[in-house]
């Protein structure tokens, strides 16, 4: 198969700005990328490392192959963790090639977006007790939906938010950001979001919660459907641009990821690109007063890295920064070749066995972390990677609390205070 052979132009690879042609001819075949590649961990199948898959996308768009089911399936299951662009010598965009082989395949898939009317329904199933009727009579595993229904955390109310909150009373006064608050983070991570908007009045920071706001795209971006990802994309960049911000925060390091390539969908953007930052980032590196007194913390906890901050947003430290402002609270990274696990926007609920063998291998890495020493928290900053290894934990029958390093650190502020 000649990689190198010319490609006809396409019209999706314009939703991330790519010379499909020119990024894939960068490519050498080294194959530097596959050991960190976790689906080539599991099958140690050419056509499952990035090398084999940057191939099969070469001939479709060559139509030197067609997008049947198996050529499909090869590509579905990348996780897009971007582990092999980090590491690749080259300088390969694999997320923007696999984002617009996606957008070549066959559509098959719902609309990228959760509906409020889906989330309270969900509710509802929750609050009147269908879902305890539901796991008790034994049903939903040979309907196949046991393993959707253990991802669902609580649905918590979702009140709706002011569109500016002052400093706190007495702070010093250290000017404005803006608080994105996503489409799924703003129900399921709402502890995490009311956290960073508490640690950054606390700090004298003003935050603009712009009510124009919408999901970052990534749903829909990886999913292929490029232009209701470039909808998304002006509708939060028109929003934004008329705050007068230092930052643009979020809590899911995955959607931040996705704000911060806006200028790779839509040229000329990049200074909203240079705002956005993973809320641990910003915090971890403004001042911080002297006055701000935070609650010792003996206990040891687990920290996890989601690879969209590590590989992506390249703030792989920042969490652990941030939480090292808490006193007598000890950190303990999990292993460091562990890889993606799988919770992947809706790559848990599409790639179940993919996602679950990868979990597995994460979750094996807390349970090596805990054979050392007592540990009940697992920190991470993905909303995805939360909700898939909260379920595994529970499947595994292990009382752990999986949370966000803002909600840990605001807890300690405000044990202070109390």
């Amino acid at each position: 198969m000649n990689l190198h052979a010319p490609l006809p132009a396409n019209d999706h690879t314009q939703a991330r700005n790519i010379d499909l042609a020119a990024e894939i001819d960068r490519c050498v075949l080294c194959g530097m990328c596959s050991q960190h590649c976790p689906t080539y961990a599991i099958r140690a199948d050419e056509n499952e490392s990035p090398r084999g898959r940057i191939a099969l996308i070469a001939a479709l768009a060559a139509k030197q192959i067609a997008a049947d089911t198996t050529m499909q399936a090869h590509l579905r299951h990348c996780t897009g963790c971007r582990a092999c662009e980090a590491s690749c010598p080259s300088g390969v965009r694999f997320g923007a090639i696999m984002d617009a082989a996606r957008a070549m395949l066959p559509r098959q898939d719902p609309p990228s977006l959760p509906s409020q009317q889906h989330i309270r329904w969900l509710r509802l199933y929750q609050r009147t007790g269908l879902q305890h009727l539901a796991r008790a009579s034994g049903l939903l595993k040979p309907l196949g939906l046991a393993q959707k229904d253990n991802l669902l955390p609580p649905i918590p109310d979702t009140p709706s938010w002011q569109a500016y909150y002052p400093a706190t009373p007495g702070a010093e006064p250290r000017g404005d950001v803006a608080l994105f608050t996503g489409c799924i983070a703003n129900t399921f991570d709402r502890k995490a979001l009311e956290a960073s908007r508490h640690l950054l009045n606390t700090l004298g920071y003003g935050v603009h919660v712009p009510p124009g706001q919408d999901c970052c795209g990534a749903l829909a971006l990886h999913n292929g459907r490029p232009d209701e990802a470039t909808q998304l994309a002006r509708q939060n960049l028109e929003t934004f641009a008329k705050l007068d911000v230092q930052a643009i925060v979020h809590t899911a390091s995955g959607c931040s990821a996705t704000l911060s390539e806006y200028h790779r969908q839509l040229p000329g953007t990049e200074t909203f690109s240079r705002k956005v930052k993973d809320i641990s980032q910003f915090l971890a590196e403004v001042e911080w007063p002297a006055a701000v007194a935070i609650a010792p913390l003996p206990k040891t906890i687990a920290l996890h890295t989601p690879c969209s901050l590590q590989n992506v947003l390249r703030q792989a430290e920042a969490p652990r920064r941030l939480l090292q402002r808490i006193p007598r609270l000890e950190i303990v990274p999990l292993a460091p070749n562990t890889r993606c696990c799988g919770g992947a926007g809706r790559y848990m609920l599409e790639q179940a066995d993919f996602a679950q063998g990868l979990r597995a291998k994460t979750l094996d890495a807390f349970a090596r972390v805990q054979a050392q020493q007592e540990i009940d928290t697992l920190i991470t900053s993905n909303l995805g990677c939360a909700l898939h290894l909260a379920a595994g934990l529970r499947e595994r029958g292990q009382d752990v609390e999986v949370v966000h390093p803002v909600v840990l650190l605001a807890r300690q502020v405000e044990a202070l205070r109390a």
